[in-house]
């Protein structure tokens, strides 16, 4: 009991952590009336979910694990629904986000018409919906659960063998494909920022634009970093090693230390963000270029 109580007890710090860096990040978001723009829009959607999972990390899974209380365990499924949402809605939003950069640099007069915030919150509404759609699909079709398994101290998915394909094929194994999509679209997109930055011809307000860009990939590129591992450390240690705080670590401690770091690593650029946005004030009589960046990489 002693120990189930000291894992449990592990999970607080990174849940706590979570919690603050990225509610922090939304409320930032809303306060600096960035709602405007698409960029932001997404940052503050894949923000609120993972403080949605640190929340049901704080409040619903450490007093589940330390005070072993049987009535959360047995309804564990029901939050099991929320929690396996929000993480396949995220990772599908993250390759919004690497479509979003590699539009603003290899197509910015186009940018305007892929990523407006009316499109953006369409791609959104419509990801979560079609995220619900195959996760009800799995859980009333097929008859299948994501639940917590008491002596693996972990949310697993259970019920018959169709259960494990489906949650392969529609779930891990789709992400796990979309974890590898995002990495080749951000290391095509860094090639060409890279190349930007080192073109002779650069204007004052240029440098501003490449350092802006280097901030948005900076920041996405490590989210999908994050975002693999976690997958990968899920798929294959969490899965198939019996030891119960092996499982616990690559899983559920693992999923809140990561939503932490991903909301510390936003919260740090929406800080280097500020910076620069006052630097693009400061050139704003260059009308001409500014109103061809607006559209292309600060939106």
């Amino acid at each position: 009991m002693l120990r189930q109580q000291l894992v449990g007890l592990s999970l607080i710090p990174p849940s706590i952590f979570g919690f603050i860096s990225n509610w922090t990040i939304v409320i930032i978001v809303i306060r600096y009336r960035n709602l405007h723009r698409s960029f932001a829009i997404l940052t503050a959607t894949i923000a609120f979910f993972y403080a949605l999972g640190s929340t049901f990390d704080l409040f619903f899974v450490s007093p589940m694990i330390i005070l072993n209380i049987n009535f959360l365990k047995e309804y564990s499924g029901i939050c099991g629904v929320f929690s396996i949402l929000s993480y396949d809605s995220t990772i599908q939003f993250h390759v919004v986000v690497s479509i979003n950069r590699l539009i603003a640099v290899f197509a910015p007069l186009s940018y305007n018409t892929f990523f407006n915030p009316r499109t953006t919150k369409l791609f959104i509404g419509s990801i979560t919906f079609l995220s619900a759609i195959v996760i009800s699909t799995y859980l009333l079709a097929v008859d299948c659960r994501f639940s917590f398994i008491d002596d693996r101290w972990t949310f697993l998915f259970t019920g018959s063998d169709k259960c494990e394909l489906f949650g392969w094929s529609m779930l891990l194994g789709k992400n796990l494909f979309l974890s590898v999509v995002n990495l080749s679209l951000h290391i095509i997109t860094f090639v060409r920022v890279l190349s930007l930055k080192k073109s002779p011809i650069r204007s004052t307000t240029s440098r501003t634009y490449s350092l802006q860009e280097s901030y948005f990939l900076k920041q996405t590129f490590g989210q999908t970093i994050f975002m693999s591992i976690e997958i990968i450390a899920y798929i294959f240690p969490a899965r198939h090693i019996e030891q119960d705080y092996i499982t616990f670590l690559c899983s559920i401690f693992l999923w809140s230390t990561v939503h932490a770091a991903e909301g510390k690593f936003e919260e740090n650029f929406e800080n280097g963000r500020k910076v620069i946005g006052f630097q693009r004030r400061k050139l704003s009589y260059r009308i001409d270029l500014l109103f061809f960046m607006s559209g292309v990489g600060f939106n």
